[in-house]
């Protein structure tokens, strides 16, 4: 129902307005009049209105007029609906078709166009490609020469350095032969001075080791009973000076009596006697002697 009233919303005006008019005339139609009360058992007489049969028949010609004119707006309503929706449809049909068109018009161009781009970046990426292998080949070549340059002047500075180390070595084992040969030559000098000195040293101790056992004895008190011909070792310390620090025997005779004799004659003789030369006179800080008098 109210999709029909959606759809003919003149057509249901009129039929509306159409029932509102028959229901004004039924209402005026009718007796109004108030009753008047009348004794009981009088009648009461009957007034009927008649309705003009004529006035009916214009009302349901009008009526049934409005309701062709009605059907028939519907109608006209429903073909221009009908020829809306068709033009609608071939508009649409148009601009779909339109689209489709422009659409494959714009793909093959776009094809076209990515075909053209597609063959300018492979154009570009050779020329790319191209360039860059001109480009590490001057650069390959250009890192060769100068690889080449560099090995040769490294090896013409190793060869300098090979030379210059030669040249080095050489002299440095000429000047060790010469060292060595100056060593060995003082060492040599050094070892006859030595044994020079070391000669003139025991010439001079033995020297004074005979002084010193000259006094030794002389300031001996043999003991009693004591047989002769004993001899005993006494370590002896000195002073700067020939003062005696101490006398013990360390290599006895065998006879207590003669070994204590010894060292007591050796504090009795200090001081001792001893050279000049300190380089001599350091060897009675502390020595020992063989005492055997006669």
């Amino acid at each position: 129902m109210w999709q029909v009233i959606r759809e003919n919303p003149r057509a249901v005006l009129y039929a509306l307005l159409m029932h509102i008019v028959l229901l004004v005339l039924l209402v005026f139609s009718l007796d109004w009049t108030p009753k008047i009360s009348r004794p009981a058992g009088q009648k009461v007489p009957i007034e009927a209105t008649l309705v003009d049969q004529r006035q009916l028949d214009a009302i349901a010609e009008r009526k049934l007029a409005e309701e062709r004119k009605a059907e028939e707006a519907k109608r006209q309503q429903a073909l221009e609906e009908q020829r809306k929706v068709e033009a609608k449809r071939k508009a649409e049909a148009e601009a779909k078709q339109k689209a489709e068109a422009e659409a494959k018009r714009k793909a093959e161009q776009a094809a076209k166009q990515k075909a053209e781009a597609k063959r300018k970046a492979e154009a570009a990426a050779k020329q790319k490609a191209e360039a860059e292998a001109k480009r590490k080949a001057e650069l390959a070549a250009k890192q060769k020469a100068e690889a080449e340059a560099e090995a040769k002047r490294k090896a013409e500075q190793a060869a300098k350095q090979k030379a210059e180390a030669e040249a080095k070595r050489k002299a440095e084992a000429e000047a060790a032969a010469r060292a060595r040969a100056e060593a060995e030559m003082r060492a040599q000098l050094e070892a006859e001075q030595g044994r020079l000195e070391e000669q003139r040293v025991q010439s001079v101790l033995g020297e004074y080791v005979g002084y010193i056992a000259d006094k030794v004895e002389r300031n001996w008190l043999r003991p009693p009973g004591s047989a002769a011909g004993l001899k005993c070792t006494v370590n002896v310390k000195l002073i700067p000076g020939g003062d005696v620090v101490s006398a013990r025997v360390v290599q006895g005779s065998g006879d207590p009596l003669f070994d204590d004799s010894a060292e007591k004659a050796v504090l009795r003789a200090a001081p001792l006697p001893v050279p000049d030369d300190p380089s001599i006179a350091k060897h009675f800080r502390d020595f020992n002697f063989v005492f055997k008098p006669l």
